[in-house]
């Protein structure tokens, strides 16, 4: 999800506050005594069409002949009966009742709202479709508009002028409102389709099987997006998502902990009585939180409608609709409408787990000013709308590769418009239909497509041309052996083929002056399983007793933190064949075959019955599985594509090593595990746990071994000490200090909320502590190095203050326990951090 934060934020933040069109009557109801507003106050039309204000007062209503009077009530205060005149804006104030000056009263109907609450959390379960129900299957079709009313926007042209001691100097003229505003005579300024089957069952999860999806501009979608849920579909769950942030749910586990609840009126929907719950954040509690209004069954206590609402940098507006099904006696989500805003408070916003936003004010840039001082962002809205329909519960559903959360359709991109006319609920709009004209001529004008496929490579490590992907992060290394590591990777893309993949490589080291490479070609066999056959063949440097899983992927940082200071390798010539399977989407494996040419770089004999070997050859099979069962995955085109990292994650690999095949030396047998979690309370920071572990039976040679990644080089002062920290390694012991054929390692880190002491200036602060155990067989078997066991637990602490300084930070560890050394310096590591991120 990280690259995907970026992929978006040129979309959704367009998105100000929602600012209604002219066919609309609007307006506020406040107290008459104080101005202040009444939030969720009930408006009924003379033609029974029905609304309620949001937490600011507001409301909206669309206009017609047929509107002549409205009805306002609000609990604690009289009703009120207004009459439409031709003003667009109606101001409405409300006198409170005999009723609302009785405290009593008012705790009485608190606590009313209070047991209401307490049933409709007991009857989750009885309630909640994905409990109640064996299985459903529905239709859906979702719309996302970018637009704004164009005459609120003040359209002329501007000049920017940057502040000078002597005065202002111009800068340039800038056309943006103009621009925009020319746009929204025709159309809007961007729209996303998609339609969509839905099929669930107890046994074996949901499955969104996308049909149709149609994004202006890009011939080929952004996955992402097209995986985005706008809002949660459950609101009994513990938590509750609405676009992209998480909140407590104010049915869920810790509702009544977090949320203030009062009754506000008594409703029928579809002819069955219902309560309207006000329910809204306790004080501290505004941050993991949300506002709004749930209308809860009288009789079943189930869900009829919900409507939660955001008031912060970003203003988010949230309404779902149910219906109600007699055969089953459940309420089922049919439709929901999300609108988003630039909001006026101070409280900043973290969308999709890290997207900060905050209010302009906080990000102006005070050496500039302008003449137009309409700020466009505020006109700007998104608009989400979904509606679901064909709805049939607990029929048979058949769900095919179950792990796949979402599957993209071949046809998807390619509907045409007989298509799309059978699945939206009302025709689209010509101004819709202009506005994928004009989006598909400016991206296309601008070659915009091409440039965005550029980035999300450029991100991610690679520099893109039309058939071969180069790896930039190759291009420049240093480690204490090889010096400087120049060098240039390649790897075909999926122009060239989407079936078969071609990739190369070559380094030179600068200070052992010598000359690495390494090349690969493999097949895919079958896109939804991944099954992959390949071949590679690589002459390069290992890093000695380092532990590797054949599973994972490649990791792409600007640079490699512990690499700065590795000094021992063994030159590895290694030929491997090998094979890759999903079992299931969750469920990845990768089988290899190998024969390397293994000889160390410093002086070392491995000793083994009877025989002494300085370099040697070795045969091995090794199985790798790697198991996401949280983690959210896209069925596409292209293949599997990780939707939402989600933890536990578990990595298990076995190596056999077999004598006399293919000339192999050695004989002996490995097996190493390592389990990720992430603990992320909402708005407290996040708490990453590592377990990693391996145990080796036979002929074991040092580079065979475990060295428990350690990161700390040699030098008799702190600073001679000062290097980069690495993400996952021990600061304070010395490399080949420890070397263990079985250990097992535990590291604990605490990521506090980032403090924002300004704008600019918001240092993270985390907690670390790890924990390392092992031992050794044999030890006589390795002549020419000296090192020790772990048998006695190694232990260090410490602390990081990340992202002082363009992404720079301070790493600081202590070494203490049995394995504390005399001199109290010599335990002690100072080492700085690097966390790259574009500023959110």
């Amino acid at each position: 999800m990280k690259h995907f934060r970026f992929l978006i934020i040129s979309m959704f933040l367009l998105a100000g506050i929602y600012v209604q069109a002219q066919e609309t009557i609007t307006g506020k109801v406040v107290d008459i005594t104080n101005n202040n507003p009444l939030p969720f106050a009930t408006i009924v039309a003379n033609n029974n069409k029905t609304t309620i204000t949001d937490v600011d007062g507001y409301f909206s209503l669309e206009r017609n002949q047929d509107l002549k009077t409205l009805n306002i009530s609000y609990v604690g205060y009289s009703p009120k009966q207004v009459i439409i005149d031709s003003s667009e804006y109606i101001k409405v104030s409300l006198a409170k009742s005999i009723e609302a000056l009785d405290e009593v009263v008012v705790e009485e109907k608190q606590n009313a709202a209070r047991e209401i609450i307490k049933k409709a959390i007991a009857s989750r379960k009885t309630n909640n479709p994905l409990d109640n129900l064996n299985t459903y299957n529905y239709n859906s079709y979702s719309k996302l508009i970018i637009t704004a009313d164009k005459d609120s926007i003040n359209g002329s042209i501007d000049s920017i002028f940057k502040v000078k001691r002597k005065g202002l100097k111009f800068k340039k003229i800038d056309s943006t409102n103009y621009d925009v505003k020319k746009i929204l005579d025709k159309s809007h300024l961007y729209i996303v389709e998609k339609a969509s089957n839905f099929l669930y069952s107890k046994n074996r999860g949901q499955r969104e099987n996308i049909l149709g999806a149609r994004m202006a501009g890009f011939k080929k979608p952004i996955y992402e997006v097209l995986a985005l849920e706008m809002q949660s579909f459950s609101f009994y769950k513990n938590r509750y998502e609405v676009f992209g942030t998480e909140f407590i749910s104010p049915l869920g586990e810790k509702a009544l902990k977090t949320y203030n609840y009062r009754i506000l009126d008594t409703v029928i929907e579809q002819e069955r009585e219902g309560y309207m719950i006000h329910y809204f954040p306790k004080k501290g509690k505004e941050l993991i939180a949300l506002e709004g209004v749930l209308y809860i069954d009288a009789k079943s206590y189930a869900l009829q409608k919900t409507i939660s609402q955001l008031n912060a940098a970003i203003d988010i507006q949230a309404v779902q609709h149910y219906q109600y099904f007699p055969k089953n006696n459940i309420w089922f989500p049919t439709s929901s409408n999300v609108v988003v805003g630039k909001g006026e408070n101070d409280h900043v916003v973290n969308l999709f787990g890290a997207l900060r936003i905050a209010t302009s004010s906080t990000m102006q840039d005070s050496s500039m000013v302008s003449t137009n001082p309409d700020d466009l962002t505020k006109h700007l809205y998104l608009k989400s709308e979904t509606k679901n329909f064909d709805i049939r519960l607990n029929e048979p559903v058949t769900i095919e590769r179950q792990g796949t959360a979402i599957k993209l359709v071949n046809a998807a991109t390619t509907r045409d418009e007989n298509f799309w006319n059978s699945y939206r609920t009302k025709s689209i709009t010509n101004k819709e239909k202009e506005t994928y004209k004009v989006v598909d001529s400016i991206v296309t004008s601008g070659n915009f497509e091409n440039k965005l496929s550029f980035i999300r490579k450029v991100m991610v490590g690679y520099v893109s041309t039309k058939y071969v992907d180069f790896d930039y992060k190759s291009l420049l290394k240093f480690n204490r052996y090889e010096g400087f590591r120049l060098g240039m990777s390649a790897i075909t893309n999926n122009n060239f083929s989407t079936k078969y993949k071609l990739s190369a490589y070559g380094a030179y080291g600068t200070k052992d002056a010598d000359f690495k490479y390494g090349f690969s070609a493999e097949r895919r066999l079958d896109k939804y399983d991944d099954t992959r056959l390949g071949i590679s063949y690589k002459d390069d440097l290992v890093e000695t007793g380092s532990l590797s899983f054949i599973t994972d992927g490649r990791a792409f940082y600007l640079f490699e933190p512990r690499l700065f200071n590795l000094s021992q390798f063994q030159k590895v010539k290694d030929i491997s064949t090998y094979l890759t399977h999903d079992f299931t989407p969750k469920l990845s494996s990768k089988f290899q075959l190998s024969h390397q040419d293994v000889d160390p770089t410093f002086d070392y004999t491995f000793t083994n019955d009877g025989k002494t070997y300085n370099s040697y050859q070795i045969s091995s099979i090794t199985a790798s599985f790697q198991w996401n069962p949280f983690n959210t995955y896209m069925q596409t085109s292209e293949g599997k594509i990780v939707v939402e990292n989600k933890y536990p994650q578990f990595t298990l690999q076995t190596s056999q090593a077999l004598r006399d095949v293919f000339d192999s030396d050695l004989s002996f047998s490995k097996v190493a595990m390592r389990v990720m979690h992430e603990i992320q309370p909402l708005n407290k920071g996040k708490t990453t746990l590592l377990f990693v572990g391996g145990i080796g039976f036979g002929d074991l040679p040092i580079t065979e071994l475990y060295n428990t990644s350690p990161n700390q080089p040699d030098g008799e002062q702190i600073l001679d000490r000062f290097s980069v920290a690495g993400r996952d390694s021990f600061e304070t012991m010395y490399f080949n200090e420890f070397f263990s054929d079985r250990y097992l390692v535990f590291q604990g880190k605490h990521f506090f909320k980032r403090f924002n002491i300004t704008p600019k200036f918001r240092p993270e602060l985390v907690l670390i502590s790890r924990f390392a155990i092992g031992n050794i067989s044999e030890r006589q078997q390795h002549e020419g190095v000296d090192f020790q066991s772990l048998e006695n637990g190694y232990l260090e602490s410490g602390l990081e203050i990340n992202k002082i300084i363009k992404g720079f930070g301070v790493n600081f560890m202590y070494r203490y326990g049995a394995y504390h050394l005399p001199n109290f310096d010599d335990n002690i590591s100072l080492k700085f951090t690097y966390y790259f991120s574009l500023g959110f």
